[in-house]
């Protein structure tokens, strides 16, 4: 019989010693956090002021601002207002490439935070100046130009006054939502604006919502010589400090589409962009090797047209995520997700609304779409042996924000529908890094004989024109296993000391596979420990934790706080054909928690060195065994304890759900530098093997819980008691 276990949370917290309170703790995952930056962005050419703001004293003595992204910004000053309130001058070089970056702040507090988005543009920028709630208050502003507002308090309205001319093809569109700028706490999620065009009397022109995502973009031609207002603010409203956004105004070019939505790693393609006052045809090549370009900070003029970003050497090859924009013409700088494949790619030839109008794909391959007009279908046939397995998989709304709601359904070469598959369910339980819940199919399908066969991509939802677009991948149906990780950024407190990050496997299409995964990249003189994540099998007891597993990195004696370097993170599995398989696993930033975990995509993973806050630890033991419903007592040293007597000790291991404390924690005397520490087992945890480490008082959420200082990862081994 298979059984499934899952832990949860013991949240019975043994008081504290006098001496224990005295003992700086370190930060929670949620206090190495960057909640907001203000301005989001500013124009090449300028210095600008960037406040980022975290929680409590999780931005505490700041050591440096990490940059992704295109060259072209250098950090001239930085101070820490307080805890939580960090500044830094930006000096944007005025060859500086067109389009986000990636900043996070490396301090000794909190170690690496995650990242925020910062986008350099080409038009003037100002910041919004307060009050300017109301009509007479209007902020008056000169075109064209992005505005850097915010919407706070609750119920807060910005206006802004401009002078437009009769025929002139206006632009007004806000940049949040695709910034990721989203709320904490009671606001939590991301900020949902409206943008309203009104004429000289406050009458309202145009009112618009959810045009790009939660963005909303007003395209409208004027139809006077004289005063406008456009009025910003967020639904229901809502008003909250990280409600932040920039708003771009005149008649500039604005990027809303592209087509192919992705292309091949490391092939030059040809992507165009549209959107308004695009010029039609306008296109770039994405898809070329930047070469040395990425290690300098440096840009030439000629660089800067070809430096694309988009195949950087250092980002994580599990991050697919690539963003297009205009860099030839003057505009916000605002660019749109695409993606990178390692497949052959191929276009979607029009006209294929019918299944005599099949073009017969090879495969592996991946397929650029679009539906064209409404209630457009697209056919595609292939060829397959009898038992032979294919996977099609639409991304569209994952990732690509594509607003098309897929359904593929495969057919006999008589016609005859044999499978079909409407939303599948790709993003995992608890740790979520979509915005939606995605409405992208995936349909696993066995040839009954040979021959022909056909499939049909339906667009559900009425969708059409530019911007619905997708891609659609075509391979073996072979077993495979995807992996993630958080944070991104791996917070170790102090020299000598442990942290852990969290590995998530997930085995698709019949993957039994034992994943052994590790940290490469550690400089020397730091280590880690593996684990193992075990496949469900006959032949033992399915462990649900197994699809999340602790690794711990344990910093040298010598290491310097404030320092920091990338890693990655690998999977490796033997088949049972003994063909070996590799998987690197996709970096997520959290930014917060609430029932799910909010997170996103990260081009790095990188650990960051902090200050120590209080003793650390080390096990004296590498294995441990233990009858099912057993008890054992394990030695742990406690270093840097100083005069404290005793210390809240917590037995963790990761789970299939969100808890992580296996024991509850429990406040132990250190006796010559060492805690023995109890390990009592529920008599409902099955035999198997099991990775554990042990740490100071941790919280029982993984995704906010303190991830050190710990012990490295002790294997629990729990004998059978038959």
């Amino acid at each position: 019989m298979t059984l499934q276990y899952t832990w949860f949370p013991m949240i019975v917290l043994a008081a504290h010693a006098s001496a224990a309170l005295a003992q700086p703790t370190a930060p929670r995952y949620s206090e190495c956090r960057v909640d907001t930056i203000f301005p989001a962005g500013g124009q090449r050419g300028t210095t600008v002021m960037v406040e980022m703001r975290g929680v409590e004293a999780g931005l505490s003595l700041p050591k440096e601002v990490i940059i992704d992204g295109p060259p072209g910004i250098t950090v001239k000053e930085m101070k820490s207002v307080n805890g939580y309130i960090f500044q830094a001058t930006l000096e944007i070089a005025a060859d500086a490439p067109l389009g986000r970056r990636w900043l996070r702040l490396a301090n000794e507090r909190s170690g690496l935070t995650n990242f925020a988005y910062f986008v350099v543009g080409g038009v003037p920028e100002r910041l919004e100046v307060e009050p300017n709630h109301e009509i007479a208050t209007a902020e008056a502003v000169e075109v064209p130009v992005v505005l850097n507002g915010r919407i706070n308090p609750a119920a807060d309205i910005d206006l802004f006054r401009f002078s437009g001319k009769k025929g002139q093809k206006l632009v007004a569109a806000i940049a949040a939502h695709a910034l990721d700028v989203h709320g904490q706490s009671g606001t939590y999620g991301i900020a949902d604006f409206s943008l309203d065009l009104l004429d000289a009397n406050g009458r309202t022109l145009v009112s618009v919502e959810d045009s790009l995502g939660f963005d909303p973009l007003i395209e409208h031609t004027l139809p006077y010589d004289g005063e406008y207002y456009v009025r910003v603010q967020l639904l229901n409203y809502l008003g909250f400090h990280e409600a932040v956004y920039r708003l771009t105004l005149g008649e500039v070019a604005y990027v809303t589409g592209a087509f192919p939505p992705g292309y091949r790693r490391g092939v030059p393609t040809e992507i165009e962009l549209i959107g308004p006052n695009v010029a039609p045809g306008t296109k770039r090549i994405l898809g070329k090797i930047p070469g040395a370009q990425a290690a300098t900070g440096a840009v030439s003029p000629a660089g800067r047209a070809n430096w694309l970003g988009d195949e950087c050497a250092e980002w994580e090859r599990a991050f697919t995520l690539r963003h297009v924009g205009l860099d030839a013409v003057d505009n916000s700088g605002l660019d749109i997700p695409i993606v990178t494949g390692d497949l052959m790619e191929v276009l979607e030839a029009e006209p294929n609304d019918d299944r005599s109008q099949a073009v017969l794909l090879s495969f592996p391959t991946t397929v650029n779409g679009r539906f064209q007009q409404s209630n457009d279908v697209d056919w595609y046939g292939v060829h397959l042996e009898a038992k032979q397995k294919v996977r099609f998989e639409i991304m569209a709304h994952r990732f690509l924000r594509s607003p098309v709601d897929t359904l593929i359904e495969v057919f006999d070469a008589e016609g005859k529908l044999l499978a079909e598959n409407d939303d599948e369910s790709f993003d995992p339980s608890y740790e979520q890094y979509h915005d939606f819940k995605t409405t992208d199919s995936k349909l696993n399908f066995t040839a009954p004989v040979t021959g022909e066969f056909f499939v049909k991509v339906i667009e559900q939802s009425g969708e059409s024109g530019p911007r619905s677009v997708y891609r659609m991948t075509v391979e073996e149906d072979a077993p495979y296993f995807r992996l993630t990780h958080f944070p991104d950024a791996v917070p170790v407190w102090g020299p000598g000391s442990t942290s852990c990050l969290l590995v998530r496997v997930d085995r698709l299409s019949g993957c039994d596979d034992d994943v052994e995964l590790s940290v490469e990249g550690l400089p020397t003189g730091w280590s880690s420990a593996s684990a193992t994540s075990f496949a469900a099998r006959s032949d033992r007891s399915y462990i649900g934790h197994q699809m999340r597993v602790f690794l711990s990195i344990t910093a040298p004696a010598d290491a310097v706080p404030g320092t920091t370097f990338p890693i990655r993170v690998v999977g490796r599995a033997k088949r049972g054909d003994g063909k070996a398989v590799e998987c690197t696993s996709l970096p997520l930033t959290l930014f917060f928690t609430s029932d799910t975990g909010f997170f996103r995509a990260s081009p790095v993973s990188r650990v960051g060195v902090a200050k120590p806050q209080g003793p650390w630890l080390h096990s004296l033991v590498k294995e441990v065994s233990i009858p099912q419903g057993g008890e054992a007592t394990v030695l742990v040293q406690v270093l840097g304890a100083g005069e404290l007597k005793q210390m809240p000790i917590a037995v963790n291991a990761a789970t299939n759900g969100v808890a992580c404390v296996l024991t509850t924690p429990q406040n132990l005397p250190i006796i010559n530098g060492q805690v023995e520490v109890p390990v009592k087992l529920g008599p409902e945890l099955p035999p198997g093997t099991y990775t554990i480490t042990f740490a100071q008082t941790w919280g029982g959420d993984i995704r906010v819980g303190m991830p050190g200082p710990c012990t490295p990862m002790v294997k629990l081994n729990v004998l059978s008691s038959k």
